[in-house]
């Protein structure tokens, strides 16, 4: 279990260090206001916006924009008090948008940032489980499991009005990283001959202690999660005569795909509507980043992933 430490706003080099080694950090700020708060998060790139967030791209900010997801809370997960499992955040998103004029694929966000504003009577806390851990064990112990969770069409994800189909748990982001698309709960269809690898992960690495990093934020305090490596939770709380707060910010992943239509038209299709609410905000908004650090979970030995699936092939034999 890794120890949680806790940085200045200020200590860039400790917070792009301990980054790097652990895929997240907390961040204590100068003050815990709302424009500190989105100061600090967009410092770690563009804002991407949620179907909850504000006009700013807050959730648990400002009233949010959309209204029609209330009339699902049920498929919300985080509307709800009891355990939320290991996940990362917008598994479901898979789709295309038109961001400032070009049609740009949405994908789940690069950083999920994580306020406490308030906690709960009991209970409410986070905890983490490192994605570059998992990948590191599955390659060197269950290859075949690992194989199967490398193949597209391991897993579906399916949240309201969004689907994204025939994915898998373990993506290609380039020659030597890959990113990891996870959540364990009512979102997740899986075909028979992925269910034992999925359910691998649940079992071996979200509830095993050594794989577990518990988080507990005071009033304030900042978690940045590289939502291509980690998985994020929330143990069951309960309100009592406190009121569990917290915001959140989406920092979208900036290797997202463009493209362009074929006729040099921009049609704006009904199909493209639902991922508007999870559209990228734009860059005149982007400030320069101040930290070095890439997302991502980074394939061990540094070789490329093609030569990587040949040797899975071999140790899977």
């Amino acid at each position: 279990m890794t120890k949680s430490k806790k940085f200045d706003f200020f200590d860039t080099q400790g917070i792009s260090t301990f980054l790097n080694e652990h895929g997240y950090c907390v961040i204590k700020p100068q003050d815990d206001s709302l424009e500190t708060f989105r100061d600090i998060a967009g410092k770690f790139g563009l804002i991407q916006f949620h179907t909850k967030s504000d006009e700013n791209g807050v959730v648990g900010g400002g009233d949010p924009i959309n209204k029609d997801w209330q009339n699902f809370k049920d498929d919300y997960h985080g509307e709800l008090s009891s355990d939320f499992f290991p996940h990362t955040d917008g598994s479901f998103l898979n789709g295309m948008t038109y961001v400032d004029g070009v049609a740009k694929k949405i994908t789940p966000p690069k950083f999920v940032i994580l306020q406490c504003i308030s906690k709960p009577e009991t209970g409410g806390d986070n905890f983490l489980v490192d994605g570059q851990r998992i990948y590191d064990d599955l390659l060197a112990n269950h290859a075949d499991i690992l194989k199967i969770l490398m193949t597209s069409g391991s897993v579906t994800y399916c949240r309201d009005d969004l689907l994204s189909i025939d994915c898998s748990v373990f993506e290609k982001v380039n020659d030597d990283k890959l990113r990891i698309r996870y959540r364990y709960d009512s979102t997740a269809f899986i075909p028979e001959w992925a269910s034992a690898a999925f359910n691998h992960i649940q079992n071996k690495y979200s509830s095993n202690e050594d794989y577990v990093t518990n988080i507990s934020l005071e009033p304030g305090e900042i978690l940045v999660m590289d939502n291509l490596r980690v998985l994020h939770a929330r143990h069951k709380f309960v309100n009592g005569n406190k009121q569990r707060k917290v915001r959140r910010l989406w920092i979208a992943d900036d290797s997202s795909t463009t493209f362009k239509n074929i006729l040099n038209q921009s049609p704006v299709r009904r199909a493209m509507l639902p991922f508007q609410k999870y559209n990228v905000a734009p860059q005149g908004n982007a400030e320069h980043l101040f930290i070095e650090y890439a997302c991502g979970i980074h394939y061990q030995s540094g070789k490329c992933l093609s030569k990587a699936y040949d040797e899975l092939d071999m140790i899977a034999e």
